[in-house]
């Protein structure tokens, strides 16, 4: 980079080699510190069962996490953990979840190595879930239902 210049954003549709390092840390950051996952949750008269797609990366380090939404251009939440007695220092959580989770896993698929194989699950979770569809007050269809239990218990598998 030129001294005097500054990087260009991720949000740019041009991408510079400083996206690409950036995304390659982000990438290897996943492997080692984060989780990719489905969640699957049951309303309360258990009629309905939702799954939704989430990334969530923890850590004691808070500029660290405010430095990873920068590299990969997608802001999402950070939040500080419950105190644990016995850990010393205060650790946080940067969850992405939904259609969020799901751009984030797009844009770091090259880069990952560890969790490739629960990336790709969790993208085909999506796309043959139909994830983000409204199913109106009837609920989901049993036959996509069994679709998104099979990637759910896939990706547990996966961990």
């Amino acid at each position: 980079m030129t001294p005097g210049k500054t990087p260009r954003s991720l949000a740019d549709s041009s991408k510079s080699s400083y996206d690409d390092i950036s995304l390659a840390w982000a990438g290897g950051f996943v492997d080692g510190e984060g989780c990719i996952h489905i969640a699957k949750q049951a309303s309360l008269d258990r009629r309905r069962i939702s799954y939704r797609l989430g990334v969530h990366i923890s850590q004691n380090n808070r500029p660290v996490l405010e430095h990873f939404c920068e590299a990969v251009g997608l802001a999402a939440p950070i939040h500080e953990l419950k105190h644990v007695v016995g850990r010393r220092r205060t650790c946080y959580t940067l969850n992405y979840t939904g259609k969020f989770a799901r751009l984030l896993i797009e844009r770091l698929l090259p880069h990952l190595v560890r969790k490739r194989d629960e990336a790709l699950a969790s993208l085909d979770f999506w796309s043959h879930g139909q994830v983000g569809l409204r199913r109106g007050p009837r609920g989901l269809d049993p036959a996509l239902v069994e679709v998104r239990e099979h990637y759910y218990q896939l990706l547990k598998q996966l961990k």
